[in-house]
């Protein structure tokens, strides 16, 4: 298993806890339900961009080395802001369910977790 996998593996599991401990809080704090389900939104959005953007890093690399078909590859960054935006507009059109500020603050949990995930690994190595 490489580093980038392991790096996602820990990256999902981590967040699936965030979004356990999410449910949790809806469960048990009707009051704050629709903070809880927006921080679930969005955690779940950010991580679909990263592991969207490792799988492009992937096309780039192998279309860099020469394998595979020669074609145009992107990074991908209009599908991962079309994915921000609407959960955005999710949260927007569904205040009952969603807090808007909720969804928009936990749009970059991925790429927090996955710092915080690089920086571990590396002391580990260390």
């Amino acid at each position: 298993m490489n580093e980038m996998t392991r790096m996602q593996k820990m990256l999902w599991i981590v967040a699936l806890m965030i979004m356990a401990l999410c449910f949790l809080v809806s469960a048990f704090m009707p009051q704050h339900r629709d903070i809880a389900h927006g921080i679930i939104l969005g955690t779940g959005v950010s991580c679909l961009n990263v592991l969207h953007m490792a799988y492009k890093i992937r096309q780039v690399a192998s279309a860099a080395a020469g394998e595979g078909k020669k074609k145009r590859v992107g990074i991908g960054f209009g599908v991962r802001l079309a994915t921000s935006i609407l959960a955005v507009v999710l949260a927007m059109e569904f205040p009952a369910y969603f807090h808007e500020i909720a969804v928009m603050a936990s749009l970059v949990t991925g790429q927090f977790l996955l710092l915080i995930i690089g920086i571990i690994f590396t002391l580990q190595e260390k």
